[in-house]
C-alpha cells in the first residue's frame, strides 16, 4: 500500500471507530453536553485544559523516554503512525477527543458517574502487549481528570480541549520520532 493510501486509510477508519460513538450520544441524547451556559466558566475550563495538556504531554514524553512500558508503548504506535502529516493527525486528534469526550464523558459520566465511567476509558485503551497495561492506568487516571473537568466547568468543551491537545501533540511526536528519543541537538532547541 501506498504511504498516500495508508495514510487516508488511517483517517477513514478512525471515522468508522468513532462515529458510532458520536451517534450514540446524540440518539442517547447527551444532557446538554455541548452547551455553554457559563462563557467565564468556559474560558477557565479552557485554560485548565491548555495547562493540563501541556503537563501530559510533557509526562508522556518522559515516560516515552524513561520507562520501559513508555518506550515500548511509543514504539507500538509509532509503527502505526509514523509518515502522518498535519492534516490526518489533526482529523485523527478532532475525531478520537470528540468522539471519545462525547460518549464517555457526554453520555456514560451522565449515567453511571465519575469512577465506573473512568474505569470503562481505561479499559477502552487496554493493550494487545501485557507489559504495555500502565498505559490503561494512565488512561483510567485521565478519565478521572477529565470527567472532575467536565462536573467542575459544567461543560464539555475543557475535556475535549485537553484530550485533543494530548492526542495532537502526542501523535505528532510519534509521527515524527518514531524510535522515541531525540538528540541533545534537538532537545536544546
Amino acid at each position: 500500500m501506498t504511504e498516500p493510501r495508508r495514510r487516508h486509510m488511517m483517517v477513514r477508519l478512525a471515522w468508522i471507530f468513532y462515529l458510532p460513538m458520536i451517534a450514540t450520544a446524540v440518539f442517547a441524547k447527551a444532557p446538554g453536553a455541548l452547551r455553554v451556559e457559563d462563557w467565564a466558566a468556559l474560558l477557565q475550563g479552557a485554560g485548565t485544559a491548555v495547562a493540563l495538556g501541556i503537563g501530559v504531554v510533557l509526562l508522556s514524553r518522559y515516560l516515552a523516554r524513561n520507562t520501559e512500558w513508555g518506550r515500548a508503548l511509543h514504539v507500538e504506535f509509532a509503527a502505526i503512525l509514523v509518515g502522518l502529516g498535519s492534516a490526518e493527525i489533526l482529523a485523527l486528534s478532532l475525531l478520537s477527543a470528540f468522539g471519545e469526550e462525547i460518549l464517555f464523558r457526554g453520555v456514560l459520566h451522565a449515567r453511571l458517574g465519575l469512577w465506573p465511567t473512568a474505569l470503562l476509558f481505561g479499559a477502552i485503551h487496554f493493550p494487545v502487549r501485557r507489559r504495555l497495561v500502565p498505559w490503561t492506568l494512565f488512561a483510567a487516571a485521565l478519565g478521572v481528570v477529565l470527567g472532575v473537568m467536565t462536573d467542575y466547568f459544567q461543560s464539555l468543551w475543557p475535556a475535549i480541549l485537553l484530550h485533543f491537545m494530548i492526542n495532537y501533540f502526542n501523535i505528532h511526536d510519534l509521527a515524527e520520532h518514531p524510535a522515541g528519543g531525540r538528540d541533545a541537538s534537538s532537545e536544546a532547541s
